[in-house]
Parts: C-alpha cells; sequence; structure tokens
C-alpha cells in the first residue's frame, strides 16, 4: 500500500469541487483483500440531505454507495449529485449486512470529529487549502537540543478561552512559552475521541479527525482543520517544534471500523498482537492491513500538519522481540518517510516503561524514551524529605543510550502524576507552599544529558494532586485547569523566575546537552562522595558532578553542578576539574579555585552552576 494512501484515495468524506461557498462532497470507504465484511450495501445520511432536497438524516432516502473491487480490496463510494452550500456536515453509514441485518456505523476516515452521537463530519465551504499552508520551521533541532513543554490544550486554555476553540486559544500563550524559553510542545492527543467531555484523549476514536471540543468556534464551525494549521504555524514562527502524542496500541471499544464487519470480530484492524490494555481494544498489527492504517495515520499528521515530532504512547504492548511487526516498522517507515522528503531530526519518543526501553530506542529509529527514574526519585525524596544514590544515577540516564542521536526524555512530573509543586507540600497538606523544595531537582533536569520536560502549570507553581491509582473511578481524567493567576503571585514570580533562568542556561550552554557526565557510574550502597569528592553524601544530602562538552564553537566547556536537597545550609569541599576562574551560573559569583578544591557554604534547597 502506497504512503497517504487515505489522502490518494480520498478515504472518508471530502469536499471535491466548488469553491468556498460550496461544492459537492464524496463519501468513500476501504475494506482490504482478505477480510470480507459480507455487506450487501452501503447508505450514508446526515444533516446535508436537507440540502439536496430530502430529509435530514433519513436512512432509507440516504445516498447509496457503489463497491468497486481492486487488487489492494473493496472501495465504496459516492458522490452528492449537486453541490452543497458551506457548512459543516455531520453523518454517518447505514450499514445492511448479507443476511438483512442492519447496522449505523460513523466513518474511521473522516477528519472531523462531530458533535454529538460519535458521529463524523465533513466541511463544504470555508477557507481553502491554499490558504492554510503550514509554516515549517526554519531549522528543526535535534531533541537533545529541545526543552519541551506538555500541555493538555483543554486544561491549558480554559480560564481564559471563552467560547473560542482551544487550538486557536493556545496561541494566546506561545509568546510566553518562548520567553520562558520552551522550543517544544508535546500536545496530549488530539485526535477525535468517542464523546464530547473532557478527556485525555487516550482512547481513540478516529485517527484523522481532529477532535471536535478541541477545534470548535461558534463564529467559524466550518474551519476545524484550520485551527490546527494556524497553531502549528504560529508554533513554528516562534521557533516552538510540535511534537503529537499519538496512540497506536489500542482504540475506544466504539472504534468504527468493527462494526462494517457481520462478525466484529472478523475485522482485521482489531485483536490481540502482543500485550493488552485493559478496558481498551487493541490493535492486530499481526495484519499488513493495520501496519499500513496506523502508517498513514503518522505521515498524514507529519505531511499535512508539518508535525516535528511523536511521542508514542504505551510501546510496550505493540513490541514483540525478534519481530519488525508492530512498533519497530512504524518507526522505520515514518523514518523512511522523513528522509525522501529531505528532513532531518523528527523526534520519535517511545513510552516503553520497563527495563528494555533504552535497548529498544538502540535498535530502532526510535530517538528517545520517557524515563521515569527522575520523577520517581524526586517524588520519594520529596515525600520523605531525603534522597538516596538512584537518584544520581536518574540523572546519568545517557549511559543507557547511544549519544547524541539517542536520548532519554525526563521529567519531575507529567501528565499521568501529580504536579511536582503538590508533592513538595504533600506530606503537610499545602503542596505548592514547599515549592522551593523542588528547586535541586529542577536544576539537576536542565543540567543532565537527556531532553526535559516540564509539564503545564509546574512552571508557576500549579500543583492539582492526581490518584496514581483511581481503582476504576474515572477520577484520574477529570478537569484540572491551570489558574492562570497563580504566575502573578508570590510563588509564581519566583518560581516562573527559577525555570526561565535554568532553561536560558542549558539552552545557551551546548555541554549541558552532551551525554558526558561524571561519576558514570553509581552504586545503591555508595552513599558518600567518592575519593575525588563527586558524587552524592545521602547525611548532608548534596550531589556533586561534572559536565563537559563543546560549546558550539570548537571549545571545551567544563560544569561542575552542586545541589542542596536538605532543608539546612550545608558546608561541603567541592572538588573542580581545573584551577582558575569560574562562574557561578545561578549567581554571578566567580570565584578563583585552587588545587582544584573550592570550600562552599550550600544554602537550602538550592545549588550552584560553576562553568568555566
Amino acid at each position: 500500500m502506497e504512503p497517504l494512501f487515505h489522502i490518494l484515495e480520498r478515504l472518508g468524506a471530502w469536499q471535491v469541487d466548488g469553491t468556498d461557498l460550496s461544492g459537492r462532497a464524496q463519501f468513500k470507504l476501504f475494506f482490504p483483500v482478505g477480510f470480507e465484511p459480507q455487506i450487501q450495501g452501503i447508505r450514508v445520511a446526515g444533516n446535508f440531505q436537507n440540502a439536496l432536497g430530502g430529509v435530514d438524516w433519513d436512512f432509507a432516502g440516504g445516498l447509496a454507495l457503489t463497491r468497486t473491487d481492486r487488487v489492494e480490496g473493496a472501495f465504496w463510494s459516492v458522490v452528492t449529485a449537486q453541490p452543497l452550500p458551506a457548512h459543516f456536515y455531520e453523518y454517518k453509514y447505514q450499514v445492511t449486512f448479507n443476511n438483512g441485518a442492519v447496522r449505523i456505523v460513523s466513518d474511521p476516515y473522516t477528519r472531523y470529529g462531530a458533535s454529538e452521537n460519535q458521529n463524523a463530519a465533513v466541511v463544504v465551504g470555508g477557507s481553502l487549502p491554499a490558504q492554510n499552508v503550514v509554516t515549517p520551521l526554519a531549522k528543526r533541532l535535534p531533541l537533545r537540543d529541545l526543552v519541551i513543554y506538555e500541555m493538555h490544550v483543554d486544561d491549558f486554555t480554559d480560564e481564559y478561552r471563552g467560547l473560542r476553540a482551544p487550538l486557536d486559544a493556545v496561541v494566546d500563550k506561545l509568546d510566553y512559552l518562548a520567553v520562558l524559553g520552551f522550543n517544544a510542545i508535546l500536545f496530549m492527543p488530539w485526535t477525535a475521541w468517542k464523546h464530547r467531555d473532557f478527556d485525555w484523549g487516550y482512547e481513540p476514536y478516529q485517527y484523522f479527525a481532529v477532535e471536535y471540543r478541541y477545534a470548535n468556534d461558534l463564529s467559524r464551525p466550518e474551519e476545524k482543520l484550520s485551527w490546527l494549521k494556524r497553531l502549528v504555524s504560529a508554533c513554528h514562527q516562534r521557533g516552538i517544534h510540535v511534537i503529537f502524542d499519538g496512540v497506536f496500541n489500542h482504540v475506544s471499544y466504539d472504534f468504527p471500523y468493527k462494526d462494517f464487519y457481520f462478525n466484529i470480530n472478523d475485522c482485521p484492524y482489531t485483536g490481540k498482537f502482543e500485550g493488552q490494555f485493559a478496558g481498551l481494544q487493541d490493535l492486530n498489527f499481526n495484519n499488513a492491513c493495520t501496519q499500513d492504517f496506523i502508517r498513514d495515520v503518522c505521515l498524514y499528521w507529519i505531511d499535512t500538519f508539518k508535525i516535528d515530532g511523536i511521542r508514542f504512547d504505551n510501546t510496550t504492548n505493540y513490541h514483540r522481540d525478534s519481530d519488525a511487526k508492530g512498533i519497530p516498522q512504524l518507526l522505520q517507515d515514518i523514518q523512511s518517510f522523513i528522509e525522501q522528503r529531505g528532513e532531518a531530526n523528527f523526534s520519535m519518543t517511545l513510552e516503553h516503561l520497563n527495563q528494555s526501553a533504552a535497548r529498544i530506542v538502540n535498535d530502532t529509529q526510535a530517538t528517545s524514551y520517557w524515563d521515569n527514574a527522575l520523577y520517581e526519585s524526586c517524588f520519594d525524596g520529596l515525600w520523605n524529605e531525603r534522597i538516596n544514590p538512584k537518584l544520581l544515577r536518574a540523572l546519568n540516564n545517557n549511559q543507557h543510550v547511544n549519544p547524541p542521536d539517542k536520548v532519554a526524555t525526563l521529567y519531575l512530573s507529567n501528565h499521568d502524576h501529580s504536579h511536582v509543586n503538590w508533592q513538595a507540600g504533600a506530606r503537610d497538606n499545602i503542596g505548592a507552599f514547599r515549592w522551593y523544595k523542588t528547586q535541586p531537582y529542577l536544576i539537576a533536569l536542565l543540567t543532565c544529558p537527556g531532553a526535559p520536560m516540564i509539564q503545564n502549570g509546574q512552571e508557576f507553581g500549579e500543583d492539582h494532586r492526581i490518584p496514581e491509582d483511581d481503582q476504576g473511578t474515572g477520577r484520574r481524567v477529570q478537569p484540572r485547569p491551570l489558574h492562570w493567576k497563580y504566575l502573578g503571585d508570590s510563588i509564581g514570580k519566583k518560581l516562573s523566575g527559577v525555570y526561565q533562568q535554568l532553561i536560558a542556561i542549558r539552552k545557551q550552554h551546548p555541554a549541558l546537552r552532551s551525554a558526558n557526565f561524571y561519576p558514570a557510574t553509581w552504586e545503591e550502597w555508595q552513599t558518600r562522595f567518592n575519593s575525588e569528592g563527586y558524587g552524592i553524601d545521602t547525611e548532608k544530602q548534596v550531589i556533586i558532578y561534572h559536565r563537559w562538552g563543546n560549546n558550539g564553537q570548537g571549545q571545551l566547556q567544563r560544569f561542575i553542578i552542586v545541589l542542596n536537597f536538605s532543608a539546612d545550609i550545608q558546608h561541603v569541599s567541592v572538588p573542580f576539574s581545573a584551577n582558575g576562574a569560574w562562574e557561578d551560573l545561578l549567581s554571578g559569583w566567580k570565584p578563583t579555585v585552587q588545587n582544584n578544591q573550592l570550600q562552599l557554604q550550600l544554602s537550602a534547597y538550592w545549588g550552584h552552576v560553576f562553568l568555566q
């Protein structure tokens, strides 16, 4: 099957001629060869029928699709006999099976999520494609050079968007993110889910569709795709990379393709492949049509919206050792597509939360994996008010992957967990009022190897609590709107200033983005500094490590990072890799080092980033 098959064949529903005022619409479906759905006939009905002289949602009077057989499989299609006025039209299919049974089904290929009842939709009129060409990035950077902001579009815009499309409202805050120094946004899934309620988007229903909730603007209902295109362009104009969160292991149990098959178990797209996600429908990568379908989904978002990376959710369940099917083949197909276009630095990050993650990244075209080690050490340290040797091992994360092309993605928290600011004061039930306890962890995050990621709102003290296990109640996936007024209070001002300073330090000094880290290894029994004075002292709760690399102009940059995780002032003798003048980038202090040592008094919950 050719890449972008659904675009070449115009699967789903499209305006096929006319202007921005009217045009005919085509409806088209595909069923791969070898898997007979036992369909006798298909009709399409929706709220477009009145415009054609009929009655809306009259399936008996709906347009009959015609079947055409080709080597790839069976195509069913119909084009409206006359133009439709410009509008956002919703529709569904009535499928009649060979035994006379009838089923109403939505469209798995629609590019528009609709307003209700799991409908599909098509836009006639509105702005023309030529008016919505996505602006590409002037220069796409490697993942190691990015500072990523994880965003839930609904929560991010809830407080200020009014009646505008959330995707449009995000643009209001892009300058804010750019000033802070973020140069990448990981958007939690924007593909359509099966209902119109708040959701995280991890139960995809229509893979090619922009979620209606995110794209709905009451004043311009036909501009669904345009909002996303304009958002991507606005990000690119500010040098912000757009990373798409893709969920390809599983789908909603209501995934529409299943219901086109008389026996839903005959659907080749769904079924067990490797691991299973309880409560969700797995995709069956044993069948080539599923591999082709998901590849086409990825290439659609890359080609049409010019995204700069994909984060692949739950890859443990569609990876099988010694088998290219599933995620390895998908990664290879995407990389080949990127190379054919003459592009580079398209990031592909796996959520592969087990011990094999780094190996899978090294063995495939993936560029990164989500590494939980720093988050776990951070939450443990904040709750128990002490650090352990695992923290130092978590910081040297690149020891497991092959730099410079492969890096780990690190975070203090993400959407699956409470905000790190909540954890700072969790034992006292005061959350972000103990925000200062997060500072040494933040300095570590932004001075260690890998790609750092910040959860939305983390930078100004947002402190929502999320249950780690909601015991089937659904209380994890609930609205947690950002409180933008926090940005201006005493906590938000101080904390966002720390984030801005540290992000700038990382971006301005390439050596902090290198893989070089000393001490390179550290065991859990090592609770004191090594013989040279580096490492971790769990009694003092101090960490000292060395970073170095090229400054981008052929010169060596050296860093000594000293972090105090305790509530007390600590006195330490800090080893330096060279004598002479150094500068603490956090305070501006410029000490002169002699005998490769410096006696320091460390402030509580703070640190130093020394540069030579």
